[in-house]
């Protein structure tokens, strides 16, 4: 299990590194590819390197934290279910060609409408919601753990995101920030 949580660890480290700003900036500079290629072979590689991680995720044996019944069962598909619809749901209110690298990203004023009138980042939320879901229907001790490693790594996110986002719309962010709690609206 230690490995499977040393190579989900490397990839949300990855996942940061090469969005950050001066990452981007010094990678595009030395291979010569715009931001839209850039952007494209970034998904790319999350998309190829997520794929062969949930490989090794499902292959790895685990023992069950609690032994499940119906009930949980069908509380984790509900909680999985309604995380996808929020990630969907969040996915939409994006220039989904531009977020992909499938078309030239254009400068998009700040999110404040939609889901995002209720929390910061609702495609976090969703993440969350699917990942608790799937720990509920399937309570194995792999599944928690990297659950765990995730609720760290997406509050690491959200603070490099919430940076990035305060050097593009400065006050403009700051303000909204105070107002609309990060993902549970009106809680956290």
């Amino acid at each position: 299990m230690i490995l499977l949580l040393l190579v989900w660890g490397l990839y949300f480290f990855l996942h940061s590194l090469l969005a950050n700003n001066s990452v981007k900036r010094w990678l595009q500079r030395v291979s010569g590819f715009s931001a839209q290629f850039y952007r494209l072979g970034y998904n790319l590689f999350n998309f190829f390197a997520l794929g062969l991680i949930l490989w090794l995720h499902y292959k790895l044996v685990s023992a069950s934290v609690y032994t499940g019944s119906i009930g949980t069962a069908l509380l984790g598909v509900v909680l999985t279910m309604a995380g996808f619809v929020l990630m969907i749901l969040s996915a939409k209110e994006y220039q989904l060609a531009s977020f992909l690298g499938l078309r030239k990203e254009t400068f998009m004023p700040l999110q404040v409408n939609g889901l995002h009138r209720y929390m910061r980042h609702p495609l976090y939320s969703g993440t969350l919601l699917l990942c608790i879901g799937i720990c509920i229907a399937f309570p194995l001790w792999k599944n928690w753990a990297v659950l765990f490693l995730m609720i760290v790594y997406l509050f690491i996110g959200m603070w490099l995101e919430e940076k990035k986002l305060i050097e593009i719309f400065g006050e403009e962010y700051i303000h909204y920030s105070k107002k609309v709690k990060r993902l549970i609206p009106g809680i956290l």
